[in-house]
């Protein structure tokens, strides 16, 4: 059985820092308290800067802060790869690419390793 990943932890990280949605805008200084609010509720998406903000405030990848809209991104890379090797015959197959495939389904994602 598989659950669906949570949406977002940003209300959570937040919370746990004691910050209101306008201080934390405040500190990002890219964003309103209203976009902190959609980020929250995963209504919007955040800008790359803005993600990024938010991994420097609370010093954790935006993957984990976002785990919902990073799976989502990773479901769409696994089906446009796979989607490629369907149709792509092996002989016609350029090899960068054969390579690069073969060479992520042999990597596991472990970000907390990488420390």
């Amino acid at each position: 059985m598989t659950t669906k990943p949570v949406g977002t932890y940003l209300r959570f990280l937040r919370k746990q820092n004691g910050l209101s949605q306008r201080r934390l805008a405040e500190i990002l200084g890219t964003v309103s308290e209203s976009q902190v609010s959609r980020h929250e509720r995963a209504s919007g998406l955040p800008t790359i800067l803005a993600a990024l903000a938010y991994q420097a405030v609370f010093r954790m990848p935006v993957s984990e802060i976002f785990p919902g809209l990073y799976h989502t991104v990773e479901l769409g890379i696994e089906e446009r790869l796979n989607e490629i090797a369907r149709t792509l015959s092996e002989s016609l197959m350029d090899d960068s690419i054969k390579g690069f495939i073969a060479w992520r389904a042999s990597r596991s994602v472990n970000w907390a390793d990488s420390d």
